[in-house]
């Protein structure tokens, strides 16, 4: 999770992932969800404020349906300002090193990698339901930018990847700030949470709704 302040978050070896997908989580109750098994490509983020850089990674991998990308060393080269071009050469800004990543900056590595990527602010319900439908990964930024508690600011963000959704319930995510326990039956294990539609529609909403999809 992207602290604004100070944040949560890492990532867990190969490893340790490699021991937490013995067993596949039953998803069929789940009408609108990937095909993909993103799950189990998910990396922790441990304390660090890498979320965006580690759900990079996870979707990237998913799209190669290989382990190619480590959420850390992304987050490394993210914090290192980049030369891009588009009709001339520009200063690409992809993150606030070591805390807030910006979409753009996801994408821009995404297309670096050869992943065809693009970000886009105000999405719907409904795009992302689609885009469950198509098997195609969307990242959302979600967040309570402008929060204080006892006269402090607490304000945070946070980056993952929609996985499923049930109406009127809620969504299901590819989390990097799931810490997962060793008990397969529990979705979590795989890396994966769930989120009430009402509280996500009102953290996604917050950062303008803004997702990145993904090939």
């Amino acid at each position: 999770m992207q602290r604004l302040e100070n944040g949560v978050g890492g990532h867990a070896s190969k490893s340790e992932r490699e021991s937490t997908v013995a067993k596949t989580p039953d998803l069929s109750g789940i009408p609108f969800r990937l095909r993909k098994p993103v799950f189990r490509y998910h990396q922790y983020q441990r304390d660090t404020n890498d979320c965006g850089p580690i759900s990079l990674a996870i979707a990237a991998n998913a799209v190669r349906g290989r382990e190619e990308l480590e959420g850390e060393r992304v987050a490394e080269e993210m914090n290192r300002f980049g030369l891009a071009w588009r009709a001339f050469p520009y200063l690409m800004f992809s993150r606030i090193p070591g805390w807030a990543t910006f979409p753009w900056g996801i994408v821009h590595y995404l297309r670096k990698e050869g992943i065809p990527a693009r970000w886009r602010p105000f999405g719907t319900v409904e795009r992302l339901r689609k885009n469950l439908l198509d098997d195609q990964l969307t990242i959302v930024m979600v967040g309570e930018p402008l929060r204080w508690e006892g006269g402090r600011y607490q304000g945070w963000a946070h980056a993952k990847l929609v996985f499923g959704h049930i109406a009127g319930h809620g969504f299901l995510f590819v989390d990097p700030a799931v810490r997962r326990p060793e008990n397969p039956n529990r979705i979590e294990h795989h890396g994966l949470s769930w989120q009430r539609e009402e509280e996500f529609l009102r953290q996604w909403r917050n950062l303008l709704r803004v997702y990145v999809e993904v090939a």
